[in-house]
């Protein structure tokens, strides 16, 4: 279907599926990005053409031909010399096109019905497909942050002993997630790894609704999606789901190096067998020592207390956090030391998230396209300033759905960026003047010597 639509129209029709097909967003969003494609706002994804996209651009086809239509023997009927209809609906066509996003839009609204029903009934079915698969195994994962990499350090890890299903990169909804249910998981599977997407109260709850976690790993809780929950104890409620509606004698596996949930996680384990995990510098229940990056073959090498030393090759320090995960979960299933060391050398960076590049030369390029909240940023930030004695640029167009708290987390990328950056390349948005402001500020008070070179480009 995509080859015979406008970029115009697959464009308007991409906004709204990036916005979860809410309306509001996405009038808010067509306002901010504009009606019509820009070379100058390169979209970071393209349209997933699901049937969801399909039966929106069948059903606004359908309304504007019809519209169209109906105008076009409108205006025969009161003027009838006009004895080309056909003209007329040609011409019609053409001045409407750019209206797409007002049919796209009542579409949505017709369709409506019809997709709860259709929702309603892939969850009932997968549902039943988990509770019959006896020896079946869920984990949960939920956080702000780290749930890509966390998944792709499990499923490395418990692959050494298992058959290992994991949700592919953002099927992460009820109906991704019951799609995944129904299509991939056998009577082979033993462990299935599931991403657990939230943007409103009540998101994770309904998704562990459709498969109870065995074990539940929550990376960590900040602003991300602070937008749309309104505050910080919103965004740990909902992320904290993922405990409250496991199964009664689930694991739940924490990270010790996050504030929010050391602080909060006692309302809501409910009892529950409880393990923290930590990079080596917070709450934990096995002992990181000896941690040091090798910067020659990207990875970080460390050691566990009873445990041995331990390797992942990826670029940010909370990878070692999610390979004591790793340790701690595949443990609790059966792993041995030897196995989780096999599984950690198998993990690879995942696309776009601290994601080295070498394009042949003495450049190094690390793609972080995808990070989008405060301690990826931090931690992006960190990684740049390991590589001493090269010159580092950072480009950012900053991060989306920070909310009230938008100011003053991008003037701390700012600050931080002060004293790591010799370049700053801020691509035009809404919030990159704030970013501009925190490096000024830290200049001020001489957090570096000189302080990084800044550009902005639209």
């Amino acid at each position: 279907m995509d080859s015979f639509v406008p970029k115009f129209i697959e464009y308007q029709l991409y906004l709204l599926q990036l916005e979860n097909y809410e309306l509001a967003r996405y009038w808010r969003l067509l306002k901010t990005r504009g009606f019509f494609p820009s070379k100058r706002k390169p979209l970071r994804k393209g349209l997933v053409w699901t049937a969801k996209a399909r039966a929106l651009m069948v059903m606004a086809v359908a309304i504007h031909g019809l519209l169209v239509i109906v105008a076009a023997l409108a205006i025969s009927h009161s003027y009838p010399g006009l004895d080309n209809v056909f003209s007329t609906i040609i011409i019609g066509i053409l001045i409407l096109s750019p209206f797409y996003f007002l049919f796209l839009s009542l579409a949505l609204c017709l369709l409506k019905p019809l997709d709860r029903q259709a929702k309603e009934r892939l969850v009932k079915l997968a549902h039943l497909k988990i509770e019959k698969s006896k020896n079946l195994k869920i984990v949960g994962i939920a956080g702000s942050y780290g749930k890509t990499t966390m998944k792709e350090v499990l499923t490395q890890v418990l692959s050494t002993k298992y058959n290992v299903l994991s949700t592919p990169e953002s099927v992460n909804t009820p109906v991704g997630i019951a799609r995944f249910v129904l299509n991939k998981i056998t009577d082979d599977t033993r462990l299935v790894i599931l991403e657990l997407g939230e943007h409103y109260r009540g998101d994770v709850k309904e998704l562990c609704e459709i498969a109870p976690p065995d074990i539940v790993v929550i990376t960590g809780v900040n602003e991300a999606h602070l937008e749309r929950m309104g505050s910080l104890e919103n965004i740990s409620a909902t992320v904290f789901e993922a405990a409250e509606a496991a199964k009664p004698d689930a694991l739940v596996v924490l990270n010790g190096d996050d504030e929010n949930i050391t602080k909060e996680y006692k309302k809501y384990t409910g009892g529950r067998e409880v393990r923290f995990y930590s990079s080596g510098k917070g709450r934990a229940d096995y002992f990181v020592s000896d941690k040091k990056f090798n910067i020659h073959d990207l990875s970080w090498n460390f050691t566990v207390q009873h445990q041995g030393e331990f390797s992942v090759p990826l670029l940010g320090e909370y990878a070692i956090g999610a390979a004591v995960a790793g340790l701690s979960i595949g443990e609790y299933l059966g792993c041995t030391a030897a196995e989780v060391k096999v599984g950690l050398a198998q993990v690879r960076p995942v696309e776009h998230r601290l994601q080295p590049i070498r394009p042949g030369t003495d450049v190094l390029v690390i793609d972080d396209s995808y990070n989008g909240n405060p301690s990826g940023a931090a931690e992006a930030v960190k990684v740049l300033s390991r590589f001493d004695g090269r010159r580092k640029i950072y480009i950012t167009p900053g991060l989306v759905e920070t909310g009230s708290s938008a100011a003053e987390v991008h003037r701390q990328i700012g600050r931080q960026l002060a004293a790591v950056a010799d370049v700053v390349i801020l691509i035009k948005d809404s919030v990159t003047a704030y970013v501009a402001e925190g490096i000024i500020e830290a200049g001020k008070k001489q957090i570096s010597a000189s302080g990084p070179k800044v550009e902005i480009m639209d």
